[in-house]
């Protein structure tokens, strides 16, 4: 009992629980409404279905995770003054990638409905990249808000979309409208993301000269391959699943993923978010303390959810989501992706810290390394079955997520001697 009080009191002493209760509140809040469309499209739609939004929304991630942070990654880490006279750029830079990743995602509608001779994809693919043209409206006052440390609002606008997107997608469900009943209100809840975004902040568009622009867009590229290499890394297993075993077998292991991962990826997602914010405003030369010290705060979080969603899987799933995905042997991959669960935050700390550095390079290359690893278990594990590929998955966040989070630690430390001959005040770090 005293051991749970000083936890309870080092988690709610820490400054970054702060952002990760509003945004962690917001998924975890967010996954209880989720849970009822959840049940619902569960019985409702085929693994067949399943299979096809999988490709959808594997394809929408990929595209859309180069654009997320193209402006923001700049403004959050820039001084106040620089922010201020770099906001139109900033906007321009945000237009110019949003209408390149809509136009890009319905060109490959096209290629990959032939592909997978499902020529019923190409219209709700193109209806899916019409959101990449809502975004601009908001994604500049998000950056505000995320500099600002704001994750009240941040986490608002997450929980408020997560609800909308629940609430209609279980009522299109039970209406018979199939993969639209999921693809319709990822279009609509962004409405919702930017109405929040711009009510609890205004922005200003003061005129400057072009050189702004190419200020922020150099390092807002470097930052958007590193996450679109994070990107790849976390769905490499869609795309293989569907490419080796067909979209029935991608259905199941998408319904295992989602309904195993949700809660948790949603509180990496909050804590990487809370973290990077948290890791521009601490001086350089103490991120990495404030990167263990994190750690231990999200692991003393995640740890008790994980282990008992995965403990407790064989009962409430098939009570909760039907007896059908267990005839489709989804539990098992259900137990084994909850448990891989445990070892993503290491990455996504590790990946902000360096981001927070300039050092996106190193997590470029990382990520990179890690997905083709990925991509070489997968591919081989296919032979054998889901289940196989999911032991795999976790073997592999098992002993990579660790080993590099040791490495980029130990890399980031003063050298002994720095620390010895060096006041605290003097000492820096060698890069």
């Amino acid at each position: 009992m005293q051991a749970l009080k000083q936890a309870l009191k080092t988690i709610m002493s820490h400054k970054l629980s702060t952002g990760i209760f509003w945004l962690g509140s917001a998924q975890v809040l967010g996954r209880i409404v989720r849970l009822g469309s959840s049940i619902i499209i569960a019985r409702l739609l085929t693994p067949e279905i399943f299979g096809q939004v999988a490709i959808i929304l594997t394809c929408f991630e990929l595209i859309h995770t180069p654009t997320k942070r193209i402006s923001s990654a700049m403004l959050i880490a820039i001084p106040d003054s620089e922010f201020n006279t770099s906001q139109r750029s900033a906007n321009q830079l945000n237009w110019i990638a949003c209408v390149g990743a809509f136009l890009l995602m319905a060109i490959l509608s096209v290629p990959i409905a032939n592909y997978y001779q499902q020529s019923e994809l190409i219209l709700p693919m193109m209806v899916m990249a019409s959101s990449y043209l809502l975004l601009p409206l908001g994604m500049l006052h998000a950056a505000k808000n995320l500099k600002e440390n704001n994750m009240r609002v941040v986490g608002s606008a997450v929980l408020w979309q997560t609800i909308f997107d629940s609430l209609l997608t279980g009522t299109l469900a039970l209406l018979g409208l199939g993969i639209w009943a999921i693809i319709i209100p990822k279009v609509l809840v962004v409405l919702i993301w930017v109405a929040i975004h711009r009510r609890a902040t205004v922005i200003n568009y003061p005129t400057q000269s072009a050189r702004a622009l190419g200020r922020l867009s150099t390092p807002g590229i470097q930052v958007g391959l590193a996450d679109l290499s994070i990107a790849m890394r976390q769905n490499i297993d869609y795309l293989l699943v569907g490419y080796l075993l067909g979209v029935e077998a991608l259905g199941v292991y998408f319904f295992a993923f989602n309904a195993s991962l949700g809660i948790s990826l949603g509180l990496v997602q909050s804590y990487g978010t809370a973290l990077y914010s948290n890791l521009c405003e601490a001086p350089a030369d103490k991120r990495s303390e404030q990167y263990v010290s994190s750690l231990k705060l999200i692991f003393m979080i995640a740890l008790p959810i994980i282990g008992l969603q995965a403990v407790l899987a064989p009962l409430y799933v098939p009570f909760i989501y039907g007896s059908q995905w267990v005839d489709a042997g989804a539990l098992p991959i259900f137990i084994l992706l909850c448990l891989s669960g445990l070892f993503r935050p290491l990455g996504e700390a590790t990946s902000q810290l360096l981001i927070s550095m300039g050092r996106s390079k190193l997590n470029l290359i990382y990520n990179l390394g890690f997905t083709a690893a990925l991509t070489i278990a997968i591919v081989i594990a296919s032979y054998f079955g889901l289940l196989m590929i999911a032991l795999a998955i976790l073997l592999l966040h098992l002993i990579a997520m660790p080993l590099f989070s040791f490495y980029i630690y130990q890399t980031l430390q003063p050298t002994r001697a720095n620390r010895v001959k060096k006041s605290p005040r003097e000492a820096h770090y060698e890069y």
